[in-house]
């Protein structure tokens, strides 16, 4: 079995959100284009172009620097699912209108953070997607319960990403706006249970990890 796929890892400095990068030929997959500063810099100085840009949920520190990269490569698509792409247009559902709150209960009082909405998605799903980019197999998958819009996404049946699911050390967090426990419980976590055992996670926040028993556990799945 080939080894998996080299990822280069973007985290923003605010939230600590995690961004993905896949680099093919010089272009490249985007999951989470998180940061609308670092993340053009670093596209700028490795010469890598986006073609296709993969959202796991509509919180603004995954998806800040979305609309910066939509102008600057205008050619890329931008796949989330449907309630997903409706989020991204909402202050309150991405979070951006309360973000300013959140800094400062984590020990950033006075930054400030303006608020801000983002165009419809190009590929809207409802519960599955599916694509063969430049020879990876990709499947994203609707997972609500953070978010009415949270998804995960498969990258070649060995990689997995799980945007704020399974984060290292931390219990999902359901109780944000749009949040839902019963979708969680009745879609998303039987779906995460099901997972193997030795698949590669990239969570939203924390580091990457293989997906074992004993983590398996701690998510409660």
């Amino acid at each position: 079995m080939s080894p998996p796929a080299p990822l280069t890892v973007w985290t923003e400095p605010l939230a600590g959100s995690n961004c993905y990068l896949l680099e093919e030929d010089g272009a490249c997959l985007i999951v989470d284009p998180n940061d609308p500063e670092g993340l053009p810099l670093l596209l700028e100085e490795r010469g890598w172009t986006p073609e296709l840009l993969f959202l796991t949920h509509e919180h603004c520190d995954h998806m800040a620097g979305l609309e910066v990269l939509r102008t600057r490569y205008p050619s890329a698509g931008v796949v989330a699912t449907a309630a997903c792409s409706a989020g991204i247009r909402n202050k309150r559902l991405n979070m951006s209108g309360l973000m300013e709150v959140y800094l400062t209960y984590h020990g950033r009082p006075g930054m400030t953070y303006p608020p801000f909405v983002c165009r419809p998605v190009e590929t809207p799903y409802e519960e599955c997607w599916g694509a063969l980019w430049r020879g990876h197999r990709l499947l994203g998958r609707s997972l609500p319960g953070h978010t009415p819009g949270s998804a995960g996404l498969f990258l070649d049946e060995d990689t997995f990403f799980s945007g704020d699911y399974l984060l290292p050390g931390q219990e999902v967090i359901l109780r944000l706006p749009g949040g839902s426990r019963s979708a969680y419980e009745s879609q998303t976590r039987p779906f995460l249970a099901r997972l193997p055992s030795g698949l590669r996670i990239c969570p939203g926040h924390g580091e990457i990890y293989t997906l074992t028993p004993k983590e398996r556990k701690q998510h409660g799945v």
